[in-house]
């Protein structure tokens, strides 16, 4: 994994987080609800993407550069024109399957019938996405990573531009069909229709903004005339090849979107007032999931970096190196993912009535309860990706069917124990990551024949996570009564968070190739040259 690829899944993480970002600013415009049936429908349309074109972009360009490498520029060719065909025509398929299935999938399966429109609007989107995903994987296989990365965030900066002109304005349409139906669900469901056309006409102009970049940088006719290679690969051969390969990666990515379904699918089943649970379970996803995912993506962004030198480290068989940077990177996920964990758990009163002022009570439980998700996450995503990297796929495709298999149990416990309420879906996913976590941790430990260290991995961080928090409660306490939300979760941060790497840097918890990866790493340094620690 090289620094190119490793700035382009920084930018599509951070297109994550816009994403997560632009689902707040749409409960805010079409209420809980509104987000609520876009979810639901987004579910459905991301459930069948996994499948037809699921990591198409990278399973492409890797089978396009091994074949440039090779000087086999008429089987690259062939491969470009073979998977353009294929994916165009499954893309077809996939707008067909949504159109008609739509209504028994969302009013059949979820209870949704709201739903239903938004996720009929969204059909021309899959077939967008599929050239755009294939155009993607044609600049892969040439190194050029840029596209990728450029297309990530203009992509979320329309929709949230689109989303909030259309979801308004197809919003004030709603409410006054809801007001002549008497029924107020049309407000939502018309607000969450504007933003499926804003999808759509984001991806009219990713798929025309990516012919463009491939238009003008087009030189594939030379190096085609200069291969010398008689025979090349037949249609059905790039197709089975191509679909062979993304076969285990399709089969993780499908495993890990599994539970979000699943969570909705047992919740709307359990409950009986529909109304309640879409209203419980869209301040759920509104505040507690963009919340704790936007925290832990942070976190994931700074471990990339820790995961590309452990790649490079394994590829030049520097085994010691290797291991010393992925303790390393273990070490920062864990500073990282406590603090954000302590943090959210302590300011959760202020925190939830930022994000979801109608919801603020049921959001504060969820995160007292259910913040240390954004550790066990962090961890989880670190230790897949580095058993990736390594090579071992299998080993994350049996964790994450052991985490569904655990999260059906514990959810179906949590929802027949009435009082939980929504509260079954944090507790049911907080049980399911944390052991995912930890196998994949061992898993990935064994595979590096690494040791734990207890000690400056996990007591001094703990310890002093739980000083900086007993700081934030406290500041939390004084200011919140005179100061609001906003500037004591602001200041309870600065403070808390300035006594928490003080007293990390005054205890030599850090190694010195630490700091060269974690935001503010020179700070660190001057303040331990500072104290004469360092």
């Amino acid at each position: 994994m090289n620094q190119a690829e490793i700035k382009r899944r920084q930018t599509e993480s951070f297109s994550t987080i816009l994403t997560l970002i632009t689902l707040s600013v749409v409960s805010r415009i079409t209420g809980v609800n509104g987000a609520m049936y876009l979810v639901a429908a987004f579910e459905i349309f991301w459930l069948l993407w996994i499948v037809i074109g699921g990591n198409v972009s990278e399973t492409l360009g890797r089978l396009l550069r091994v074949r440039n490498s090779k000087g086999q520029y008429k089987n690259a060719l062939k491969m470009r024109r073979s998977v353009m065909i294929f994916q165009i025509v499954m893309g077809f398929a996939g707008s067909f399957l949504i159109l008609i299935f739509a209504d028994r999938f969302l009013q059949v399966l979820f209870r949704m019938q709201y739903s239903t429109f938004i996720l009929e609007v969204m059909a021309p989107v899959f077939l967008l996405r599929t050239i755009s995903a294939v155009l993607l994987g044609f600049f892969q296989g040439e190194g050029n990573e840029l596209p990728a990365a450029t297309s990530a965030i203009l992509r979320q900066v329309f929709i949230l531009g689109f989303g909030l002109l259309f979801g308004r304005m197809l919003g004030n349409y709603g409410d006054k069909v809801s007001r002549l139906l008497l029924e107020e669900n049309f407000t939502a469901m018309y607000g969450g229709v504007g933003i499926a056309i804003a999808i759509n006409l984001t991806e009219v102009f990713i798929v025309i903004f990516l012919l463009l970049i491939y238009k003008g940088t087009k030189r594939f006719g030379s190096k085609v005339q200069e291969d010398g290679m008689r025979f090349t690969d037949s249609f059905f051969d790039s197709i089975r090849i191509f679909c062979m390969s993304r076969g285990v990666q399709t089969g993780i990515q499908l495993l890990a979107f599994l539970p979000c379904l699943l969570g909705l699918l047992f919740w709307q089943k359990a409950v009986d007032d529909m109304d309640t649970a879409v209203a419980e379970c869209g301040a759920y996803l509104s505040g507690y999931v963009v919340v704790c995912g936007i925290l832990t993506i942070l976190i994931y962004m700074v471990l990339l970096t820790m995961t590309g030198k452990v790649f490079v480290h394994l590829r030049k068989e520097e085994q010691r190196y290797a291991k010393s940077v992925f303790q390393s990177g273990t070490h920062i996920c864990m500073i990282h993912g406590m603090f954000a964990t302590v943090a959210l758990t302590v300011l959760a009163s202020q925190v939830a009535l930022m994000v979801s002022p109608g919801q603020a009570d049921a959001v504060k439980k969820m995160f007292f309860g259910g913040a240390s998700v954004i550790l066990f996450l962090s961890l989880a995503l670190y230790f897949c990706r580095v058993l990736v990297l390594t090579g071992r796929k299998l080993f994350v495709l049996g964790a994450l069917a052991i985490c569904n298999v655990i999260f059906v149990i514990t959810l179906t416990v949590f929802l027949n124990t009435k009082k939980i309420g929504i509260g079954a879906l944090v507790y049911g996913g907080l049980i399911a990551i944390g052991v995912t976590g930890a196998l994949m941790g061992v898993l990935a430990y064994k595979q590096l024949r690494c040791r734990f260290d207890w000690l400056q991995v996990l007591i001094i961080p703990a310890g002093v996570a739980c000083v900086s928090g007993l700081l934030m409660m406290f500041l939390a306490k004084i200011l919140t009564p005179h100061v609001g939300a906003l500037v004591t979760i602001l200041v309870s941060i600065v403070l808390g968070g300035s006594a928490f790497w003080i007293l990390l840097i005054v205890l030599r918890n850090f190694r010195e190739h630490e700091t060269e990866v974690i935001p503010g790493g020179r700070i660190i340094n001057a303040i331990g040259q500072m104290l004469h620690i360092s």
